[in-house]
């Protein structure tokens, strides 16, 4: 529907006739509106004229509407009414999460601790639908539309809002068994001696040593393969032992199925962000959702692992 020009509708006008039909007389509907009576007189006359039509018939002691009038009225109650409901809804969406929300994250961390959140933020919230977008490639949070991104790494200078999970690294690890059959490794020196697996494109690990100096080890790897899950599951047999991301390794070193190994020459740390567009009107299922991963990974994050219990491993190493 097109509305004409700007002087040919005023809400404000229609919501003064709108108060003197129900008060039943310019005093009352002044008295509750809070204007001088003079100021609603003027105001029905300017919409009478804009609109070129009697609306109110005046006497000394009474006013009655128009057939006009009759039917104006109906339509701005309606009119005004439906822009009445329209203003609750929306605050109602500002304060209950509602609607659907589309989230991005890199594809390990989104597989194996973000699931489990949205599954769990579902049952809390009924009237959120999810749409979740698992990519290791930077999304633009505006062109696709995006709610909630996840990020590792250190964030790029820009307009988002960045909220700090916790860091993440890669851990050199083993199984029981291949320890059992070929030793451990107790010196970055020692790695050419073993049977190494390693993601594909990757040929070196740079690793800090006890005093924080930068170690740079080359390794030959006896199997590449590009999908970390495959590492994971090669590791976990034996084949050999590997850099393996903290998110998808600290169940199993847990459960001591991997052992940790060169724990005193870590891999660097990463930082892990939840990010949303700056807003100062963020809506309720944005809002609730970060929230939500804060309180749930901040404390105690998942991926965390106690070295106690590991006779290699003599601190306490995310």
């Amino acid at each position: 529907m097109l509305i004409g020009k700007r002087e040919e509708f005023d809400l404000n006008e229609m919501a003064i006739f709108v108060r003197v039909v129900e008060s039943g007389s310019f005093t009352g509907a002044a008295k509750a509106l809070g204007l001088p009576k003079s100021t609603v007189s003027r105001k029905i006359t300017q919409l009478e004229e804009r609109l070129g039509v009697r609306l109110i018939q005046r006497t000394t002691r009474s006013l009655s509407l128009t057939d006009t009038g009759t039917a104006y009225h109906a339509h701005c109650a309606r009119i005004l009414c439906e822009i009445e409901e329209a203003n609750t809804a929306v605050t109602q969406m500002q304060n209950t999460p509602t609607g659907t929300l589309r989230i991005t994250a890199p594809v390990l961390f989104g597989s194996t601790v973000l699931s489990g959140l949205i599954a769990e933020y579902m049952d809390l919230h009924p009237q959120v639908n999810i749409e979740l977008v698992l990519s290791d490639q930077i999304i633009d949070l505006v062109q696709e539309g995006i709610d909630v991104a996840f990020r590792v790494g250190q964030l790029e200078d820009s307009s988002l809002i960045g909220r700090y999970l916790g860091d993440v690294k890669a851990m050199v690890c083993a199984s029981p068994d291949y320890i059992a059959k070929f030793g451990k490794p107790n010196h970055p020196d020692e790695i050419s001696d073993h049977q190494v697996l390693s993601s594909s494109g990757w040929n070196q690990w740079a690793l800090k040593g006890p005093e924080e100096q930068e170690i740079n080890v080359n390794i030959k790897p006896r199997l590449k393969v590009n999908d970390l899950s495959s590492l994971y599951t090669l590791t976990l047999s034996g084949a050999g032992i590997a850099a393996l991301p903290v998110l998808i390794a600290a169940s199993a070193i847990k459960s001591k199925n991997l052992v940790p190994i060169l724990c005193d020459w870590p891999f660097e740390a990463h930082p892990i962000h939840t990010l949303y567009a700056s807003n100062r009107h963020l809506s309720a299922k944005v809002r609730s959702f970060v929230d939500f991963v804060i309180e749930r990974v901040r404390p105690n994050p998942p991926w965390l692992v106690d070295m106690e219990g590991h006779d290699q491993c003599s601190s306490t190493n995310p």
